[in-house]
């Protein structure tokens, strides 16, 4: 674990080198940080954007971002899992490549406000939001036939950025509506793999009564809206918990873990 923050951070900073280079402030913050999670994977440009062969041999449509010599597949996704429905669809049922999704999650942000009229650069301050591996489970709904699956795995990168965010929205401070100028990775905190069956239920919260709504369940997870529900809707097709009834006009799920 370790060795690979280490890696990670050097990439980080020969990115950071690259930026101040070619002036490069404002690059779309997801290719980016793909290509610095593809190096971190695996530094070898000869297996990056490789034409995947079917089980007959010849090449597909479908591009991995990173196919080994061994037979693994890497597939990283910055943004929502979903996209990758028919990629890993097709990897897994008509290849026989192990797949890896590698999703990052925002474990620390630091923000930093810019002027877009004078390029004035606040002083960057902590954000008290991050992102969880109980919340990417959710994002997993289209691909629940192959949790547990030898050949598939998801790897959370838990990472440290610095954002920084032109004040150019619609509320009075210009913050509300505003958009990203720019978002750099600056370490890696942590990493989360699930394969197993039980890596996906151990991320099932402990506090959790025998008996529970949704409502109650956002508020031991603070999950909300399709977050909440897609995690509960994982959880059920993988037998942690069922639905025994209503609370009122709630559903009421009864944990089985």
């Amino acid at each position: 674990m370790e060795a690979g923050k280490i890696t990670f951070a050097r990439l980080c900073y020969e990115e950071l080198l690259r930026t101040k280079e070619r002036d490069s402030i404002g690059l779309l913050a997801e290719k980016r940080l793909h290509g610095l999670l593809k190096r971190w994977i695996l530094d070898n440009a000869t297996c990056h954007e490789k034409k995947v062969p079917g089980r007959d041999g010849k090449l597909t449509r479908f591009e991995a971002d990173i196919l080994t010599p061994a037979g693994d597949i890497y597939e990283i996704q910055t943004g929502k899992l979903y996209p990758l429905r028919r990629k890993v669809t097709f990897y897994m049922e008509e290849t026989d490549f192990r797949l890896t999704v590698v999703h990052p999650l925002i474990g620390q942000k630091w923000i930093s406000w810019m002027d877009p009229a004078t390029g004035e650069v606040s002083v960057r301050k902590k954000s008290p939001l991050h992102e969880t591996p109980l919340r990417a489970l959710g994002e997993l709904k289209p691909f629940l036939d192959y949790l547990g699956s030898p050949r598939f795995s998801l790897c959370l990168p838990l990472l440290e950025v610095d954002e920084y965010r032109l004040l150019d929205g619609w509320s009075r401070d210009k913050k509300r509506g505003s958009h990203r100028y720019e978002l750099m990775p600056m370490a890696l905190l942590d990493t989360c793999i699930l394969q197993k069956k039980e890596d996906y239920l151990a991320l099932f919260p402990t506090a959790a009564p025998e008996t529970f709504t949704a409502k109650e369940f956002g508020k031991l997870t603070h999950l909300r809206g399709y977050d909440l529900y897609d995690v509960l809707f994982v959880f059920e097709g993988l037998g942690a918990v069922e639905k025994c009834g209503t609370k009122g006009r709630a559903a009421l799920y009864r944990r089985l873990i």
